[in-house]
């Protein structure tokens, strides 16, 4: 079984469990009564076309390195140091199993920062959709590795109904032929294989050659290490966001390191 797939089968039945816990109605009803805010993720990156963007990504372990800071760490503080050093949005990860993380960091740090939140997870059921919105996530992710277009198509559906943005995440050129056709403005070109967790920046690069002229906001995901990585992207294809992670998260010198890459 791939990766993949056995994160895909885990997904779904995570989330079965927690309907079981909170009805999905309930969650939906909820919702009329909270208070919106204009957290817009493709607001901030669209403002921001003219310079570089990085959005940084909060977690405390990766399936493919493994844990790589304590997972009792203070993620809020983080965030604010992201925030304050210049970050343009957050990347929070939810998902418990492969990633140590749980949805209740990004309840808490949403409550201390302004920035837009992408709700970093592997999204499989509606349900989750609405629960993000529920939490103050600002985003989610649609991995078409993952979905067929169908079901790509309803989840993004209703996560924009609900006022949610919405980043396409992509990885070859037929999943970016499926992006393109899509509503949503953000697509995300993922450096890293989610087959074999294989990272090669070079990906962005390579699809970005059928990308020109498209109105669509790109986003390079993963496998940045330096301010010439970062360069590199921007000059040869024109790309100027980046989510960044297992960089920032081991910066021991997280000011200058933000700085060197936005400069």
């Amino acid at each position: 079984m791939s990766i993949l797939k056995e994160i895909y089968e885990y997904k779904i039945d995570f989330v079965n469990k927690q309907k079981n816990l909170h009805a999905q109605s309930d969650i939906i009803n909820k919702l009329k009564n909270i208070t919106s805010h204009d957290f817009s993720f493709s607001k901030k990156l669209k403002d921001e076309m003219s310079q570089t963007s990085i959005i940084g990504e909060l977690k405390r372990a990766s399936p493919s390195l493994g844990n790589f800071v304590n997972e009792e760490i203070n993620l809020s503080n983080i965030a604010q140091a992201y925030e304050e050093c210049g970050i343009s949005c957050l990347s929070i990860l939810t998902d418990e199993k492969y990633f140590k993380g749980r949805i209740e960091d990004l309840i808490e740090i949403r409550k201390m920062s302004t920035l837009p939140i992408l709700r970093k997870d592997f999204i499989v059921d509606e349900y989750q959709i609405y629960e993000s919105k529920l939490v103050g996530a600002s985003c989610i992710l649609i991995i078409l590795a993952m979905l067929d277009q169908k079901k790509a198509d309803k989840f993004e559906a209703i996560a924009k109904n609900i006022g949610l943005d919405v980043i396409i995440e992509i990885h070859n050129k037929e999943e970016l032929e499926r992006a393109i056709n899509m509503q949503s403005e953000l697509i995300g070109i993922n450096n890293r294989n989610l087959n074999n967790f294989e990272t090669r920046i070079e990906t962005t690069i390579e699809l970005s050659s059928y990308i020109a002229d498209l109105n669509k906001i790109f986003i390079s995901e993963s496998g940045f290490h330096s301010h010439r990585d970062v360069s590199k992207i921007i000059s040869l294809t024109g790309i100027n966001n980046f989510l960044i992670g297992e960089y920032l998260m081991k910066s021991e010198q997280l000011s200058s390191d933000i700085a060197n890459i936005l400069n």
